[in-house]
């Protein structure tokens, strides 16, 4: 009944909601999941019950529980509902959705619920108002205890009472039966601890028999409640005429204790079974997020904005797998703004700072879990996702590659020219051999390829033209594979500004990164030459690099602003909206790069800066700063096998995740044979 164990709980809860909520969606098609299209209840349940028990636990243990509980309390749940709430309206107008000043209003403040699962962080926030209320003026914990009951079994008989609305809309606060058939475990969970001794000592004597009867029980009253729900029906009212309470108070009658039975079961087990692996403790920690933003993949992927799955099976597994990744992204935020408003706790990395790494480079966790990021977003450009959601992830994914080279300038950056040097030599040798070795992989490649087609290799005569060689060589475009165009742009700026650095005038030749950044823009929009010609070493390489610099220089002043948080997630916010409006806006579609996203290429690496432990000690860290560099290099291997393998009609509606993560595998797996063959070696 610990902190970790209750977490883990509820991020095995939080999964089984989505299942629950999949098999809805399924219906005849959700197979084997059918099971779990009437258990949704059981593990909402799971959640009051282990907030009510969390709150008198802490109120029971804690000095001074109550002060300071609203902003504390409300926070943790408010700013990940009103996260999910931005998140949504910026999906929704995406699809096209346009929403009135009035309906933007209603939405935003959360007062009209644009996902209906979020009427949970409605009820559980009314629920800790009453518990600080109550608690609060109430000295006798008992009595107490007593009206917080009489609270609870209050709203559920508002809510039962309101029906589903005159036309069945459910519209308004407190209509379904979803807002009171599982409350009253909010109220258990205060009781359970309260006597939590006593009832130990009960269930540790009766264990035997006690786990038996529940998991019986939980069965039979499950099998009860099915039946009940079928003849009776929560919804068997007719609106206006007859709201057919007795119905609805029959099913609550057999379903309430149905809840209640599997959450002793539940307990009983966890008496004897650790809930504690890596996977649910990591779903622990995003299990609010999870279980208030996977509407958005449930509803994208079944209606066709996101994209098409073309099986039940593969509709599952996107949805849970997306629903994962972006709860996570959205966790790490929410809990840096909450830190923000609760004020940090000093940790043991303030007093002591982290050592750098033996390249000599700061530690800075955030940059590299923002690679990865980035790698997945170079990958579905080059496989775009289908429908809409394929240029939504391109929109963003213009900010990848600069990420890139922006990074790379601030970390070659050093005030001494002489150790500049150093930097930008050693920076150069280890490009030069990344750029020529992948050269000639991808060459030997499409060798391969062509000697398996044709039976010679006479058509490679094509990747050395005169104009192939010229654009190699003033353009860095690669004959082989155009996403090489990335390493000989750096290549090629490293040698800039080394040119730059010995003539002592790199440190104000960096000041016109901007300028070369904006011609570059504005010559993609004017349509002047080639795509590739413009996106060389000089304009983007060398822009984009000392842009890095620059950041570096002047990191301090920048984020020492008392401000800066605020400005940063402000311009963020704008930046993801106005991307958008660009994305429906010019005439060239996508081709072009958007001002919008070259702002926010800036806001994200500051913001990656002004938190830099986001993401410390996570995988998604280790991956970045291992393997980003070889997935970006190796993806178009996996790409072009399984195309010439004439595979792409699976691939082209997953590729982008099939492309990213058979990539990541292969990279995690090189870098880890690699470093034992080197330890072994010394």
């Amino acid at each position: 009944m610990g902190l970790e164990a209750s977490k883990a709980v509820q991020g095995f809860a939080a999964v089984a909601i989505i299942i629950h909520h999949l098999a809805q969606e399924l219906v005849e098609d959700a197979g084997s999941l059918a099971f779990f299209s009437e258990l949704g209840v059981l593990f909402v349940g799971v959640f009051f019950f282990f907030s009510g028990y969390g709150l008198y636990t802490s109120l029971k243990t804690k000095e001074n529980y109550l002060k300071g509980f609203l902003k504390k309390r409300l926070v943790t749940v408010l700013v990940p509902f009103y996260t999910c709430i931005v998140t949504f309206v910026i999906a929704s107008c995406i699809c096209g959705k346009k929403f009135t000043f009035l309906q933007l209003l209603g939405v935003l403040s959360g007062w009209s619920l644009i996902n209906m699962h979020m009427w949970y962080i409605v009820e559980i926030v009314i629920l800790y108002l009453a518990f600080f209320v109550l608690y609060r003026l109430i000295s006798n914990r008992f009595e107490a205890t007593i009206e917080m009951g009489v609270f609870v079994i209050g709203m559920i008989v508002g809510s039962l009472l309101l029906c589903h609305g005159d036309d069945f809309s459910c519209s308004y606060w407190f209509q379904g039966e979803w807002w009171y058939n599982s409350t009253f475990l909010f109220f258990l969970g205060i009781v359970v601890s309260r006597h939590a001794e006593t009832l130990r000592k009960i269930a540790r004597k009766g264990y035997i028999i006690l786990l038996p009867v529940t998991a019986i029980l939980t069965v039979l009253l499950g099998l009860q409640t099915k039946y009940a729900l079928t003849k009776w029906s929560y919804w068997s009212e007719v609106p206006g005429v007859n709201p057919e309470y007795g119905d609805k108070v029959r099913c609550l009658s057999i379903q309430l204790p149905w809840i209640i039975v599997f959450v002793c079961f539940l307990l009983l087990v966890m008496m004897k079974v650790k809930f504690g692996n890596p996977v649910l403790k990591f779903l622990g920690t995003i299990s609010l997020e999870l279980y208030l933003i996977h509407n958005l993949f449930l509803t994208g992927l079944k209606n066709g904005t996101m994209m098409h799955p073309s099986s039940s099976s593969m509709y599952i597994v996107l949805t849970i797998l997306l629903a994962v990744a972006l709860a996570t992204v959205l966790s790490g935020f929410d809990k840096y703004v909450i830190s923000l408003i609760n004020g940090r706790k000093k940790s043991k990395t303030d007093a002591a700072p982290e050592p750098a790494l033996k390249s000599g480079r700061k530690q800075i966790h955030s940059i590299d879990v923002m690679r990865i990021v980035m790698a997945f977003s170079v990958v579905t450009i080059h496989w775009p996702f289908e429908g809409k959601a394929g240029d939504v992830f391109i929109t963003y994914g213009k900010t990848a590659a600069p990420f890139f080279l922006v990074i790379a300038g601030y970390f070659l950056f050093r005030e001494d020219n002489k150790e500049m040097m150093k930097r930008l030599l050693k920076q150069t040798k280890r490009m030069l051999i990344f750029y020529l070795a992948s050269n000639v992989f991808y060459g030997a490649l499409m060798a391969v390829y062509e000697w398996v087609s044709t039976g010679n290799l006479n058509g490679m005569s094509r990747y050395f033209t005169a104009k192939s060689i010229t654009d190699f060589l003033l353009y860095n475009f690669s004959p082989f594979s155009e996403h090489l165009w990335f390493l000989g742009s750096l290549l090629y700026a490293l040698l800039i500004m080394m040119l730059l650095n010995k003539l002592k005038v790199l440190k104000y030749a960096m000041f016109a990164a901007p300028v070369l950044v904006a011609a570059y823009c504005i010559l993609m929009h004017m349509g002047v030459g080639e795509p590739y010609q413009l996106r060389n070493a000089l304009l983007v390489g060398l822009g984009y690099t000392m842009m890095g610099m620059l950041i570096r220089r002047y990191e301090k002043k920048i984020l020492d602003h008392k401000y800066s948080a605020l400005v940063l997630w402000t311009l963020f916010a704008i930046c993801c909206v106005t991307a958008i409006f660009e994305l429906n806006g010019y005439k060239q579609g996508i081709a072009v790069p958007f001002a919008s996203c070259e702002v926010l290429l800036y806001v994200i690496v500051l913001l990656c800066l002004r938190y830099p432990d986001f993401g410390k000690g996570t995988f998604a860290e280790k991956l970045g700063h291992e393997c980003s560099l070889t997935i970006y290099i190796m993806h178009m291997f996996t790409l072009m096998l399984f195309v010439m393998t004439n595979n792409e009609k699976f691939f082209g509606r997953y590729g982008a995740v099939f492309i990213f993560a058979v990539t990541a595998v292969g990279a995690y797996l090189y870098k880890n044979i690699k470093n034992a063959v080197i330890s072994n070696k010394k």
